[in-house]
């Protein structure tokens, strides 16, 4: 399990630095809605969202779904790495 958390940290860690990269938390910091706008200001709400997200894929191609618990252990490691 803790191989599956820092995989998922890992992950996320790097889709984030890339996503900035490309300017695509830019744009939905300044074409989003409200709520949008906020959390992709927040290093802590893209962390949550992108562990979420890879959770997510992750538990459906293996068909593990303890894998969903992971983004409540992985979010202050991706953040810390931001």
């Amino acid at each position: 399990m803790i191989m599956k958390i820092l995989l998922i940290a890992l992950t996320s860690a790097f889709a984030l630095l890339l996503w900035g990269k490309w300017g695509f938390i830019e744009w939905l910091q300044v074409h989003g809605s409200d709520l949008i706008s906020k959390m992709a200001h927040c290093d802590f709400c893209l962390s949550w969202w992108a562990n979420v997200l890879f959770s997510v894929i992750l538990a459906i191609s293996t068909n593990d779904w303890s894998i969903l618990f992971v983004p409540i252990v992985s979010t202050p490691i991706t953040r810390k790495l931001l």
